[in-house]
């Protein structure tokens, strides 16, 4: 049997270990990740939007491997919405964001070991990794970047509660017919929607919804339904897949202590950092891996890391909750998009919704009156991108 030992453990390598990985071996520290299958591909959208860029501008390296998304196509059973962005979103294979983030981590100085954890102990100096070939890695830091269903989470903090919500994806080979857009379709009386998100060689098209509110046929009814009406013939054939994403719906409070002490951390999903209203994780993924590289750069231990994810995540997530509760209660989200080809105010407020949304700026939502007065002035200019079905 083999011992291998490092200061610094990371188990899972997407982009909140990777990140990790080269953030903490850029400063010096002796890291080791934990991963078997990596670079592997996700269901989830893929979406790299507006703020991601602001907060981590090391992704401008990956733009070239990314479709570029102008406008999103919102959905309902009667109508169809053209809203453009202010900004672009990129999209782009998740197996190729983890190989570009990959790649920079082990160029750090990070070493990747393609082996799987079977068990977590914590020693009294070191935490004890049983992997499962047998042999054994002994690290002094434990990082948690191993998914919604984590198995870091559950031996450092089996407490710990957050909201999963599943999904299910079809992958649909090609670019479609609209490879320009970003399409969201809204349920009555469902908090979720189903995603159309062009890849550079196929599409994610898929639904995520709260968790209980349907079940695994119904969800894969409701992809199989989207795919026809995309014009994506044979998707029955398409490779399927399912996940849960691990949401910030419900507030931690004290309880981001539980993220992280002296001597481990959790990162991303397996924090559940992905945002309440959207469901989008990349972007906060990064950005945990950079808290973590703040409080680790201070003190050599990561204790600092939950007050710092608290500080600048929680007004975030405050926000993101309201708007969610917002959007979904008495039908509010179907209901503006059918109503916004017909009025100007509702157009501009659903506008101001998903830019704010790809700028991360809730105070985008502000200048919804000055919108409305611009397409008043403007005639109405949304009727030319609106199909009324």
């Amino acid at each position: 049997m083999m011992k291998i030992r490092a200061h610094v453990g990371i188990i899972g390598a997407g982009p909140a270990g990777a990140r990790a990985a080269e953030r903490l071996a850029a400063l010096g520290a002796d890291v080791i990740v934990f991963d078997r299958r990596v670079p592997w591909e996700k269901p989830c959208g893929g979406g790299i939007t507006a703020s991601a860029f602001d907060n981590v501008p090391d992704l401008a390296g990956i733009v070239t491997r990314a479709q570029r998304i102008d406008a999103v196509r919102l959905e309902t059973a009667t109508t169809m919405l053209i809203v453009p962005l202010e900004r672009p979103i990129y999209v782009l294979s998740r197996a190729d964001l983890a190989k570009w983030q990959l790649d920079r981590a082990v160029a750090a100085g990070a070493v990747l070991e393609r082996r799987n954890v079977r068990a977590i102990k914590r020693m009294p100096r070191s935490w004890q990794l049983d992997l499962d070939n047998g042999d054994q890695a002994f690290v002094a830091l434990l990082v948690g970047a191993d998914g919604a269903a984590s198995r870091v989470r559950s031996a450092v903090a089996p407490n710990l509660d957050i909201e999963l919500e599943p999904t299910r994806v079809a992958y649909v080979p090609g670019e479609g017919t609209t490879p320009e857009q970003l399409g969201l379709r809204f349920f009555p009386h469902v908090q979720g929607y189903a995603w159309d998100f062009p890849r550079p060689e196929h599409r994610s098209i898929g639904v995520g919804i709260a968790a209980g509110t349907w079940s695994r046929p119904r969800m894969d009814d409701e992809v199989d339904r989207y795919c026809t009406d995309l014009g994506a013939h044979g998707h029955a054939r398409f490779e399927r897949s399912g996940a849960v994403i691990a949401t910030a719906q419900r507030r931690l409070g004290r309880r981001y202590t539980h993220l992280g002490g002296d001597d481990y951390a959790l990162l991303g999903d397996a924090a559940g950092f992905a945002d309440p209203a959207t469901g989008e994780g990349i972007q906060n993924a990064f950005r945990s891996a950079d808290f973590l590289a703040e409080a680790f750069e201070r003190d050599r231990l990561f204790a600092r890391y939950p007050a710092i994810a608290r500080r600048r995540l929680e007004p975030e997530f405050a926000i993101a909750r309201f708007v969610r509760r917002v959007l979904y209660s008495r039908n509010i989200a179907n209901d503006l998009v059918d109503l916004a080809p017909r009025h100007a105010g509702a157009y501009a407020l659903v506008s101001a919704i998903i830019n704010g949304g790809n700028e991360h700026d809730p105070l985008r939502i502000a200048r919804v009156l000055s919108d409305w007065r611009r397409l008043r002035r403007a005639h109405c200019p949304m009727t030319a991108l609106v199909h009324d079905g």
